[in-house]
């Protein structure tokens, strides 16, 4: 998380306008949704075939392979010709996209692998290589090398981290479930259709709320440009940071609480009752220091129009505070096995959001993106908070 911000105070900071961000915007968002539909949710699946029986790894291994070549073969042919020809990205970026496309889904399915086989400590070094540590290699090339501002050797650079993370990822992984003298076996085409249909209902859920949080920069860029991206891009890592940061310390301690608790309804009750007040406490916290100290730090960046823009910064925050809030009624559904009610209400926050974007960025621009993104989350939270007390007898 840090070397993120890093990486993005220093491209607003060094570029000479906002155009890298919103470029970068673009890319990482492009490839976030990619990832998101290429993986399909599969791992829900497999993962769970994996933990509850350590036989046949290999084979649920492949399997699971040859699913995401399928989706190769079908997703990246028109996702390339949409992300191109539409230019949300430039073409000089096409081989170097489609290479850190294969690699960083890859990396994200054997980081995913490994947490489930319990080595999460190999994941997560591995998982710095990818995300992190490439970022002060190029933090060294400008200010020790003296090099020039140069985005496309970057994202290169990027890439080659994310290749060498993947190599000791798959050595590792041969290592560690012993995967000799490979041989050719066909498909088990039967187990990657239950597999199919076990992850379609998680993978539209994952998709719904994905579409939320990227749909409107497609829409910023197709109707104003690299340069408003850049600057939402920019904000939105900030709101992003306070979900991520109450979710590793609150929700992830909260929820297997919330699960084992479940029998007992007074345990269960008070434990929920803490986790409100504790999500409150510390997402309140968290926007109010970045509310202050924010202003600062884009004053820091020298670039005008990110001070002109503050009120959509501001909307974004009231927007991260709803979505984190409506963790704790999420939880309580999925607790409660209410997978179709969670399910129905991201599918029709993600309808909404997409209509109000296409309404309000046209004549508001990146202000009525965050107004979207903002209404978007207050429908979600309403929701959730009306059926999770809807069922509170279960």
């Amino acid at each position: 998380m840090v070397s993120k911000f890093t990486f993005i105070l220093f491209l607003g900071k060094y570029s000479v306008d906002e155009t890298n961000l919103g470029i970068f915007g673009m890319l990482s968002t492009s490839l976030a949704l990619l990832i998101y539909i290429i993986g399909f949710d599969f791992y829900v699946f497999n993962t769970r075939e994996i933990i509850a029986s350590k036989k046949n790894i290999v084979d649920k291994i492949k399997n699971q392979l040859v699913f995401h070549l399928s989706a190769y073969l079908i997703v990246i042919p028109i996702s390339l010709f949409l992300v191109f020809k539409l230019n949300f990205l430039p073409l000089e970026y096409l081989w170097v996209f489609l290479s850190l496309l294969i690699s960083e889904h890859l990396g994200q399915e054997l980081y995913r692998l490994f947490t489930a086989l319990e080595k999460s400590i190999i994941a997560n070094a591995m998982l710095f290589i990818r995300s992190g540590l490439w970022i002060w290699v190029v933090i060294f090339d400008f200010f020790v090398l003296k090099n020039e501002m140069d985005l496309y050797k970057y994202v290169i650079i990027w890439t080659l981290f994310s290749y060498l993370s993947f190599y000791i990822f798959f050595i590792l992984l041969t290592k560690s479930i012993r995967i000799k003298n490979l041989k050719y076996t066909s498909p088990d085409w039967k187990w990657i259709g239950i597999g199919l249909k076990t992850a379609s209902v998680f993978f539209i859920g994952s998709l719904s709320f994905q579409v939320i949080q990227f749909s409107d920069r497609f829409m910023i860029d197709y109707f104003y440009g690299k340069k408003l991206v850049g600057i939402y891009t920019a904000y939105a890592q900030f709101t992003n940071a306070i979900d991520v940061f109450t979710f590793s310390a609150i929700t992830m301690v909260a929820y297997p609480r919330l699960l084992s608790s479940f029998s007992n309804y007074k345990k269960y009750s008070e434990i929920k009752t803490k986790f409100t007040k504790q999500l409150m406490g510390l997402s309140l916290i968290l926007i109010a220091i970045i509310y202050i100290v924010c202003p600062y730090i884009f004053k820091f960046l020298d670039k005008e129009a990110f001070l002109n823009e503050l009120p959509t910064f501001y909307l974004l925050l009231g927007g991260v505070f709803l979505l984190i809030m409506s963790n704790v009624f999420h939880y309580d559904l999925y607790v409660k096995k209410k997978d179709k009610i969670i399910l129905k209400v991201a599918v029709i926050g993600m309808v909404v959001n997409v209509i109000l974007n296409l309404i309000l960025i046209p004549k508001y621009n990146i202000f009525g993106a965050s107004f979207a993104t903002l209404m978007s989350f207050l429908l979600i939270f309403a929701m959730k908070f009306y059926y999770s007390v809807n069922f509170h007898k279960r």
